[in-house]
């Protein structure tokens, strides 16, 4: 249980560290090159990296957790719960460059920092959870 657990954590954090990358060259493009509100660059850049982050995480993250959950349901919740975190990120990236000045690529993994422990609980515990087949099930109890 511990080396699983470990696996999908070390994999959620390089999924999360791509997401950030793409939210990172999003949010430079339309804020810095086409001038967007920072807040509305960051909701876009965020839900696009959200969706990436999504595709990664079902496919590689926690493939094989034995999930009895279609695609639609599973997505309806990643989006529900992480969305969360790209809207708390979005009011945090723009208090943080309107009010205390910091660079908004400052603010923006202030935020990614944050939104980590909700995120990897949620799509662990909640969304890809573990189900357990009866093989594993009678082996456990060995």
């Amino acid at each position: 249980m511990k080396k699983l657990l470990k696996r999908d954590y070390i994999r959620f954090c390089i999924v999360g560290a791509v997401g950030f990358t793409i939210n990172f060259a999003l949010i430079t493009l339309l804020y810095k090159a086409l001038h967007m509100p920072l807040f509305l660059a960051q909701l876009i850049a965020g839900e696009i990296a959200l969706f990436n982050n999504f595709v990664l995480h079902h496919n590689w993250t926690y493939k094989g957790h034995n999930v009895k959950k279609t695609i639609p349901a599973l997505l309806l919740q990643f989006h529900a719960t992480s969305w969360m975190a790209v809207l708390g990120i979005a009011f945090l990236v723009t208090a943080g460059v309107n009010y205390l000045h910091l660079n908004y690529v400052v603010a923006l993994g202030i935020g990614a920092v944050g939104g980590l422990a909700w995120n990897f609980f949620w799509s662990k515990f909640i969304i890809w959870r573990h189900e357990h087949t009866v093989a594993e099930e009678s082996h456990q109890a060995v």
